[in-house]
């Protein structure tokens, strides 16, 4: 048996200065047909540890703005509780890279593998290790939240139980995430909670800074998670409401809080039983999804792959909105910018497909699709409008990375990218403010590694292997063209496909489901 810890991040809520209205019926369609010229990226490997393969945590801030870039690697010693272990069974360590250089961050004293969430300004990093235990109850291997900071290795442990991981921090050295103590817990939050499913105790949230675990509490019920803290300290996640269960769900329900000045405020959901906050920005506001009264149950068994009646929302100045779709069923909302711009991905009428989603100053637009390509979904939304996500073929094999500028122009980066690179660029993860990308790519032999972008433009000058020059995309064929099928997916096996393509995204940190 494997493990895999799948993470899946974004969050909700507000006490902003502005509010920005959502209008369903605003929707636009940005083409991608005719590429605009664009810069070169240097493409950098950022390698392994001897082992296969290194990534990076999705849905999280992997690099801060001054370049720095924190994920995990796989070294070459196997790993001790083989069979169930890391995907490769071998351990795998926490890294930070920087000015060239992949630093081995290690594991709390006695544990072997480990991983990041988060990296601040300041290059504190957060997220979890392993502590060399079994626990007793699951016979999984025991990880405990973990802090790097200031050439230090720091175990946050837990309240009493087993498990716990740092999800998220901020430049005031604030880190929140979840723990479990030593309460019996007859509501295991089976995947729920962010892909954390363990037990059988309570799981509650924390803030830590320097000192204790702080318990966050919770909107009235035993388990509750955070996921999510601004430079304000106010943090996102979400919490079950009280200790009756739904028969939809059969646990009770679950809403998205915002907690802010020692208060856990219940943001409410859209008439359903289901409700997370994925993030908070600087204003306040927050995104999630929640079920709709006329599907209570749905968001709650793959609530990061698209749900049917699951809709992203928004909450702000004390109002949830729902986002809305492109005319379909769902909508996912991964990434708020601090101007209130959300890029995430939405299902089109009738389920035909999914579409890479902008909700911005009223408007829900259609991102579109590389050309030939059937699906697309957006991941991360920079300061200058700046869009990263997927598109896919229309087999869904191998998606191509993909980037969206702020005038709706779609390039494949792959064809940005300097030549000679054995990298199929898939999976991008963030970029930064200065517009460096993290992302994955795909060698030939299956593996994949971290890889970091940097920009050959004006903001950038000087940079050792940077290719100036203005590039047509149209013109360079550096991925795969998409593939013409033979016989095409149906709507629901688009979607469904869309969904198997996710699982790669999510493979490494927030929590554990047992997998043959």
């Amino acid at each position: 048996m494997k493990f895999y810890l799948s993470s899946g991040f974004a969050a909700s809520v507000l006490l902003a200065l502005m509010a920005i209205p959502i209008h369903l019926e605003a929707q636009e369609h940005l083409s991608s047909e005719q590429p605009a010229k664009h810069h070169h990226y240097k493409l950098i490997d950022l390698g392994t540890f001897g082992g296969p393969n290194s990534g990076n945590n999705g849905e999280s801030t992997v690099i801060n703005n001054q370049g720095a870039v924190v994920g995990f690697a796989d070294t070459t010693t196997p790993d001790p509780f083989a069979p169930i272990c890391f995907g490769d069974c071998v351990v795998v360590h926490a890294f930070e890279w920087g000015n060239g250089v992949l630093t081995d961050l290690g594991a709390v004293p006695g544990g072997y593998s480990s991983s990041t969430n988060a990296i601040n300004s300041q290059e504190q990093v957060a997220g979890f290790s392993q502590n060399g235990l079994v626990d007793p109850l699951t016979g999984i291997p025991e990880f405990v939240a973990t802090v790097w900071q200031s050439g230090q290795v720091i175990d946050l442990g837990t309240f009493g139980g087993s498990f716990s991981l740092a999800t998220m921090n901020n430049d005031r050295q604030q880190v929140v995430g979840c723990a479990f103590n030593d309460i019996p817990d007859s509501f295991t939050p089976t995947g729920i909670f962010y892909g954390l499913g363990l037990g059988p105790q309570q799981l509650r949230a924390f803030r830590w800074q320097g000192k204790n675990l702080h318990d966050l509490g919770t909107l009235g019920g035993p388990d509750a998670c955070a996921v999510w803290i601004n430079e304000r300290g106010q943090i996102t996640g979400a919490s079950f409401t009280n200790s009756i269960v739904n028969s939809n769900t059969g646990l009770p329900t679950l809403d998205p809080f915002l907690w802010v000045d020692g208060k856990m405020l219940d943001l409410g959901t859209l008439g359903g039983t289901v409700g997370l906050g994925f993030m908070v920005n600087k204003r306040g506001q927050v995104i999630g999804i929640s079920s709709l009264a006329e599907t209570p149950g749905s968001c709650i068994t793959a609530p990061f792959s698209g749900t049917p009646g699951c809709h992203g929302i928004l909450w702000e100045r004390g109002i949830l909105k729902d986002l809305g779709t492109l005319g379909g069923d769902f909508s996912i909302p991964n990434w708020i910018n601090d101007k209130g711009e959300i890029a995430g991905v939405a299902s089109t009428p009738g389920e035909q497909t999914v579409h890479g989603t902008l909700w911005k100053n009223g408007k829900i637009t259609d991102l579109g699709t590389l050309p030939g390509d059937c699906a697309s979904q957006a991941f991360a939304i920079n300061s200058k409008g700046q869009i990263v996500g997927q598109s896919f073929p229309c087999d869904f094999s191998s998606p191509r990375a993909a980037v969206w500028e702020r005038d709706g122009t779609a390039h494949d980066l792959n064809a940005l990218v300097n030549p000679g690179s054995a990298l199929l660029l898939t999976d991008p993860k963030i970029f930064n403010d200065a517009g460096d990308i993290v992302l994955e790519g795909l060698l030939s032999n299956g593996d994949h590694h971290s890889v970091v972008l940097i920009p050959c433009d004006e903001n950038h000058p000087n940079v050792e292997g940077c290719d100036y020059d203005p590039v047509d995309p149209a013109t360079l064929k550096n991925a795969p063209a998409a593939t013409l099928l033979q016989h095409p997916l149906t709507p629901r096996e688009n979607v469904a496909a869309w969904r198997a393509r996710l699982a790669p995204k999510y493979h490494i940190p927030v929590t554990a489901s047992p997998m043959n």
